[in-house]
């Protein structure tokens, strides 16, 4: 029954997802009314996931969001924090891989909702790119969401963060927000298969940038991720 549970919902999942982003990439839609539609499609899909597989979240630290929009860095695990994320971060702007954008609705989806696509492999020209586009979409009142992995790791693991996230909010003066959860534990990466539990989220305090390396930038964010990924 949970493996048959978890291919409804993955299939109810990737129907309201073309569904929903069909809708929100229409031309006559807003801004506004864009990302109103992608809340909704988080929210819809926390409810599914909690119906099909009895999969629910509790989050820790929500008096901790700053109200000046900022730099978050996110572990990423599964599909499941995307929706959090959604729902409690928005309008924002995600960085995330280039190889999406040769998808026609992925594509839609990055010029629309002003989402920062990276290449693999650029090194340091992608960085610049990340940082100038950064700028530009904090300056019109979006979060930035940072993945510092740069792809999905087991809950309880992780590797080297990348240097885009610390560079942006050291240039702009903008905080850096981290955010830790333990999604991986029960819906994994690439994994089918959703158990049933209660996925923590943890958001941290922001802290600034000012008078840190980037070294110790992403050491701060890293050391208190990991110690925060609930077992």
């Amino acid at each position: 029954m949970v493996y048959l549970r978890s291919i409804v919902y993955t299939v109810t999942m990737f129907l309201s997802f073309l569904l929903l982003a069909s809708i929100a990439l229409l031309p006559f839609i807003s801004h506004t009314k864009r990302w109103s539609i992608a809340k909704n499609w988080a929210e819809i899909n926390i409810f599914l996931c909690e119906w099909f597989c009895g999969l629910k979240y509790q989050i820790q630290g929500l008096e901790n969001i700053p109200k000046e929009k900022c730099v978050l860095f996110v572990k990423h695990s599964s599909v499941y924090e995307i929706f959090i994320l959604l729902k409690h971060f928005s309008p924002s702007s995600w960085v995330g891989k280039y190889e999406l954008t040769y998808l026609p609705i992925f594509r839609g989806v990055f010029k629309k909702f002003k989402l920062i696509p990276v290449k693999r492999g650029k090194g340091a020209e992608e960085v610049l790119r990340v940082k100038e586009i950064g700028k530009e979409r904090l300056r019109t009142g979006n979060w930035i969401i940072i993945f510092p992995e740069g792809t999905r790791m087991e809950y309880n693991k992780s590797k080297r963060y990348g240097l885009s996230g610390s560079i942006l909010a050291k240039e702009t003066g903008s905080l850096i927000l981290p955010v830790s959860h333990n999604s991986g534990k029960y819906w994994k990466r690439r994994g089918l298969i959703k158990k049933q539990g209660i996925i923590t989220f943890v958001i941290g305090e922001a802290f600034s940038t000012e008078n840190k390396s980037l070294e110790k930038i992403n050491n701060i964010a890293k050391e208190w991720i990991d110690k925060n990924v609930i077992d």
